[in-house]
């Protein structure tokens, strides 16, 4: 008999019905407590790391959180998963496009089975490519970000035990991705395009909610860390444009319920940095 007390993940019991192709599946989910998840380190992108156990090995919780259609691939947040029939036909079109999508660099994947990082990172892929279709009720651009920044953490998670792969390539693909989505999420939020406050959960990581302050701080981050070098001009107009935004964060200039002390100490220290980049290019 299995020690249950040992697993990892269970599945749900009720099956998710893909809208696009009529497959049933069940879910993978992460089991809580127990002392599975040892919470380590919070990283300057606000990415909880967890330590490995001896009991239970390494756990990536970050995996998870999208469900995927095994047979046609289509992806999102079990919240957005499933839509009346007809709806976002484009969709059912994509199926072939999707699904050769990223067959080149994860050949093998296999949705039916337990996740492992790469059916992890391939969720959030898909998933950024089936949110071009889902509906402004869904905040896409900010499920898009979720995806792009997420992925990137989980590539830097197989580049480190496979480095001879070059998923920090593929990680940096994800970074570049995440900016250039965090950007749009401002932007929409101001134009009224798409309300964010309909989601509950602004992430980036599934532990702590950051809001819109989080948003705010990785549009600049992200910009600062993984922003192109090549162009001086450029570089310095979209410093100029982090700047900006990260100060919306500083000005407030005190910690709150709504803005704890870690997003503001990091938002000053990313304004320094921006500020003294700024300096040495000649653009402050």
């Amino acid at each position: 008999m299995n020690d249950k007390s040992n697993k990892v993940t269970y599945y749900l019991k009720d099956d998710f019905e893909c809208p696009i192709c009529d497959t049933k599946f069940q879910k993978e989910e992460i089991l809580s407590g127990g002392g599975r998840m040892n919470a380590g380190k919070l990283t300057d992108e606000l990415h909880r790391n967890y330590k490995a156990t001896v009991k239970f090995g390494e756990i990536f919780p970050l995996i998870y959180p999208v469900a995927t259609c095994p047979n046609c691939y289509y992806s999102a947040f079990s919240k957005d998963f499933f839509f009346k029939k007809g709806d976002h036909n484009s969709l059912v079109f994509d199926i072939e496009k999707r699904k050769n999508a990223f067959k080149r660099i994860f050949p093998d994947l296999d949705f039916e089975s337990n996740r492992t990082l790469k059916e992890g990172i391939a969720s959030y892929f898909y998933a950024m490519m089936c949110y071009d279709y889902l509906g402004k009720e869904t905040c896409p651009t900010l499920k898009q970000s979720l995806c792009a920044i997420r992925g990137a953490w989980l590539c830097k998670d197989l580049h480190r035990k496979f480095p001879g792969e070059n998923y920090d390539y593929l990680a940096a693909v994800f970074y570049r991705k995440a900016s250039f989505f965090y950007n749009r999420v401002i932007e929409k939020e101001s134009t009224g395009e798409e309300n964010i406050t309909m989601v509950p959960h602004l992430g980036p990581d599934i532990d702590k909610n950051y809001g819109y302050d989080g948003i705010l701080y990785l549009a600049g981050l992200l910009e600062v860390k993984y922003g192109q070098r090549q162009d001086p001009e450029r570089r310095i107009a979209a410093l100029k444009k982090s700047r900006s935004i990260v100060a919306r964060i500083v000005g407030m200039g005190r910690s709150s319920k709504s803005k704890p002390s870690v997003i503001l100490d990091l938002s000053r220290d990313l304004h320094k940095n921006i500020k003294e980049e700024l300096e040495a290019l000649g653009g402050a």
